[in-house]
Parts: structure tokens; C-alpha cells; sequence
């Protein structure tokens, strides 16, 4: 039975701290969290996982032990786009990737194969500029990552499209 961690969430900042060390390096090395001021921090869409996966406790005036319990106590924390966030997440994670938080709409994402990919959450019908595509993928190559878009529809289905840079060809 894998472990239960112990979490004390920040209702301010919307953010989970691991209560022992001893588990903050453990989910630290399975590529969970991000260290600030020498605690290990959750993103919501990580507490949200975890607690999916019943591998979580939230210490605040009773425990919370399942996303029900959370959601309704912290409903307030769920931005508009937590949703198609939590499925990319889930997939990934489902899928046995590595998957690292960046921000609100990008993870870092280690494959199969031991390649790192920046992924960028979508929702169907949501309007980019094509600027935006265009920066995304300088800053992937930038950093030597291949960038994948992960597109939720609206009834939850999701599609990844790996993404590149063409320049065509004058004859």
C-alpha cells in the first residue's frame, strides 16, 4: 500500500505544504512539488491527483481525505481552467510519466523514453494568437524540450499534437 501524506493547505495561496521531510523528499523524487522557503509545495492540481489516488491527507480543522471533501472546502481555489488541467495531469501521471508543474497552463513532462517535453493545456475553442504559438515553440526549442499541446474538448476527451517549427520552402 503506497504511503499517505500529510499536507497543511495554505487557503490563501491555494497550495498544499508536505508536514515531514521525510515525505517531502519522497514525493520530491517522483516529481511532485516545488521547494519554497525550504518546504516542499503542492500545486492544487497535484493535491487534487493525489488525492484521486487516496495517497494524501489534508490536515486543517478536520482531515480531508478524498477530492469531494476538498472541493467542497476549497472550491474558492479552483480557477477557471483546473478542470482540463487535472485531466492532462491525470493522463500523464495514469500513463507513468513524470510530470512537473510549471504554471497554470504547463507542465514538464518526462516520456517514455527519457525525453523531456514541455506540454501546454488547451481547451476546445479557446483562441490563441498565433504569436502565442509561435512563442511557445521558440521557448521549447530554447530550452531543448519538444513542445506538446493537450487539448481537452468540452465533454473531457483529450488529444496531444506534438508541435514544430516549419518554414517553407520558395521554389
Amino acid at each position: 500500500m503506497p504511503m499517505k501524506y500529510t499536507v497543511f493547505f495554505d487557503k490563501e495561496k491555494c497550495r498544499g505544504y508536505v508536514a515531514s521531510n521525510e515525505q517531502a523528499n519522497d514525493l520530491e523524487k517522483r516529481w511532485y512539488g516545488r521547494r519554497e522557503a525550504g518546504k516542499l509545495s503542492l500545486d492544487i492540481v497535484e493535491l487534487a491527483y493525489l488525492l484521486l489516488r487516496k495517497q494524501l491527507v489534508i490536515m486543517d480543522l478536520k482531515k480531508i481525505e478524498d477530492l469531494n471533501s476538498f472541493l467542497n472546502n476549497y472550491y474558492f481555489c479552483l480557477e477557471e481552467f483546473f478542470w482540463p488541467r487535472l485531466i492532462v495531469y491525470k493522463d500523464l501521471r495514469d500513463r507513468g510519466r513524470r510530470v512537473k508543474v510549471l504554471d497554470q497552463d504547463k507542465f514538464i513532462v518526462k516520456d517514455k523514453y527519457g525525453d523531456l517535453r514541455l506540454v501546454v493545456v488547451l481547451e476546445e475553442g479557446s483562441m490563441r494568437r498565433i504569436t502565442s504559438i509561435s512563442e511557445h515553440i521558440d521557448k521549447a526549442m530554447d530550452n531543448n524540450l519538444k513542445l506538446v499541446y493537450a487539448i481537452v474538448s468540452l465533454q473531457g476527451d483529450l488529444t496531444y499534437y506534438e508541435v514544430t517549427k516549419i518554414k517553407p520552402k520558395r521554389d
